[in-house]
């Protein structure tokens, strides 16, 4: 049990993203008795896990395709302490398609102990070669060896190519795992956060790489559903409501009208965080982070192109595409009517696929599609829709994991939250969680200073994450000090 802050006071949220909408959640439920605004520039909350209506069959369809990990337990905590977890559909196998072989499915065993459970299913992977199998194992080794502290200045295709691994094997297994999951080219992208998602995603424990995706629309999940939660908690959501500026009084200016508070939570997208702050003093601008380097932080494009055929063209969920420039293909349970059917397609650092012409792009995919199933080739397109989204994640490279920065600020009543803060995560539901809970703590304690015992830790609202077994904790170093042990 928490005590409640000796002087109820107003905290103000700005942005509706998940960040934003979990410290929210966070703080109704276990500080009810503060008073909670929350400020949002759309009409929904929800922020980039949106969808829009497609005019010519009224259905809502997501905007991006959005799914979670079984290793996400902050978000799954979230959804089942609202009574939305229900809305997540969980698959404990993915099927991998290649164009030149046969279609391989990727299930951990349900017998062996992590991580050997993923031993059978890396080797069934059809399109590997078995030189390409013996370097995926190697390597896995030497990462389930290597703590992430050491990995932390190091790009992943360079730490790859030292692991001896091939520039196929990087191509047909390191990098369709990891563009997907961060959002940007192995080239690019820091290998302690590709570590992240191998070790945590996959390899330490058992459920850790079952896929979750939601059965409703993200609108209706996050925009409605968790918004009239966190409504009937007694937080007040403001939609429409722009924030130009938050005071060095502590005063947060909108479209509207200027709001007092006693503690902000600064939850909008590390875009447009600097410009939130122009106004203050030298003197007191000190006391920020550096929000002009983070504001400057790269970013990388998703793209999801929407399909709707006259027929279906696979029974599958969903599936990983292998050598074709889609790279997965989700058949959601909504979008579809009768001689209708909708299908999206996900392409991750797509840099490189948006400068073609749309056309292109659409001919390019639509041709994998009838290449891996038979269906697609007697199917009619019907229409479709591209949309890509150019600040989609922020590109995770070593430079930036540098620069993030913790949901606690020197400004005593300002704390900081989105998937762009220091969580140990990339851009992820999971990560723009964790930045909520821990935004929520840092304001707790700000809210507690004069009281005793001491503030709270940090990481004190968050989840553990899902246990690893005995033999992982023995095979998986997780610091410098497990690893100078286990030499």
């Amino acid at each position: 049990m928490t005590r409640p802050v000796t002087a109820p006071g107003h905290v103000v949220i700005v942005g509706a993203g998940l960040a934003g909408m979990s410290a929210a959640e966070t703080l109704s439920r276990v500080h009810p008795e503060l008073r909670l605004t929350l400020l949002e520039s759309k009409r929904l909350p929800g922020g980039r896990a949106g969808s829009y209506v497609d005019p010519q069959s009224g259905s809502e369809v997501d905007y991006c395709q959005h799914a979670a990990m079984g290793c996400c337990t902050n978000l799954i905590d979230m959804l089942h302490a609202c009574g939305l977890d229900q809305h997540l559909r969980r698959d404990r196998s993915l099927t991998f398609l290649h164009p030149d072989h046969p279609p391989s499915r990727f299930a951990p065993s349900r017998w062996l102990p992590p991580p050997l459970h993923l031993l059978r299913t890396v080797h069934a992977q059809r399109y590997l070669s078995p030189r390409q199998k013996r370097e995926l194992r190697s390597g896995l080794w030497k990462l389930m060896r290597t703590p992430p502290e050491a990995l932390r200045a190091s790009r992943a295709r360079r730490w790859l190519t030292d692991a001896q691994q091939s520039d196929d094997t990087v191509r047909d297994f390191w990098d369709v795992i990891l563009v997907s999951a961060l959002g940007e080219h192995t080239g690019r992208v820091s290998m302690a956060a590709a570590r992240k998602v191998l070790i945590d995603g996959f390899a330490a424990a058992r459920g850790a790489s079952d896929v979750l995706v939601p059965i409703v629309p993200l609108a209706d999940l996050f925009g409605r559903q968790l918004a009239g939660e966190l409504t009937r908690r007694g937080v007040e959501i403001r939609t429409g409501e722009m924030v130009r500026q938050i005071t060095p009084e502590a005063r947060v200016i909108t479209s509207t009208q200027p709001l007092e508070a006693d503690a902000v939570i600064c939850a909008v997208p590390w875009h447009r965080i600097a410009e939130l702050f122009d106004q203050w003093p030298d003197g007191q601008h000190d006391a920020l982070p550096d929000l002009p380097a983070i504001s400057a932080i790269p970013s990388s494009p998703i793209t999801g192109l929407h399909l709707w055929f006259d027929s279906p063209i696979t029974p599958l969920d969903h599936a990983v595409m292998v050598g074709t420039v889609a790279q997965w293909l989700f058949r959601a349970p909504f979008g579809s009517q009768e001689k209708q059917h909708y299908y999206q397609v996900v392409i991750s650092a797509s840099q490189a696929e948006v400068s073609e012409s749309k056309q292109t792009l659409v001919d390019t995919v639509l041709g994998e599609l009838r290449h891996a199933f038979p269906a697609a080739r007697d199917a009619t397109l019907l229409r479709h829709r591209l949309v890509t989204d150019p600040n989609s994640v922020f590109s995770l490279r070593p430079e930036v994991d540098a620069i993030r920065p913790a949901a606690a600020t020197a400004v005593p009543w300002l704390s900081l939250a989105g998937d762009w803060t220091q969580t140990d995560w990339p851009a992820t539901m999971e990560g723009a969680v964790i930045s909520g809970r821990l935004a929520a703590a840092a304001a707790v304690n700000h809210l507690q200073r004069d009281a005793a015992p001491p503030s709270l830790a940090p990481d004190r609202f968050l989840t553990a994450g899902l246990p690893p077994g005995r033999l992982a904790r023995l095979l998986i170093r997780s610091d410098q000090r497990d690893g100078d042990a286990l030499t």
